[in-house]
């Protein structure tokens, strides 16, 4: 089964991250650091009734009007490229903190395919995926 991870972006810090389908179930402080709050459904309310965010969004993308307002603005699939990016720095960061014990999903859905973790390697390389013609 692959995992979906998702690009996380908020127009009104300029914050991003990377977070995976399961921690919007369960709850994530990656979401907490850059939404304010822990849960994907929070951040759907958020969507509808936090005027200084959705203006932020509003203004960043160039909508029309707040009614343009899409999940998508926020919250989309990562790409290989965008979550290698963050993984790098994020194995900077533990570089320096001494931790090493980082794991990754082992085989995820980006929006550009399906990645298999290669432990040797440390990232994600396309998986090979059949299909039903």
């Amino acid at each position: 089964m692959y995992e979906k991870l998702y690009f996380i972006y908020n127009p009104l810090t300029g914050c991003k991250d990377w977070v995976s389908e399961r921690e919007f179930n369960v709850g994530s402080l990656k979401l907490k650091s850059i939404f304010g709050v822990l849960y994907f459904s929070d951040l759907k309310i958020m969507l509808h009734f936090n005027a200084p965010f959705k203006t932020a969004i509003v203004k960043e993308y160039k909508l029309a009007n707040e009614q343009s307002i899409a999940l998508h603005h926020v919250c989309r699939l990562i790409n290989q490229a965008e979550l290698m990016e963050f993984l790098n720095q994020e194995a900077k960061n533990k570089a320096q903190d001494d931790n090493n014990d980082v794991s990754y999903p082992s085989s995820v859905e980006l929006g550009d395919g399906y990645f298999i973790w290669n432990e040797h390697l440390g990232c994600y390389e396309q998986a090979a995926v059949l299909t039903t013609d």
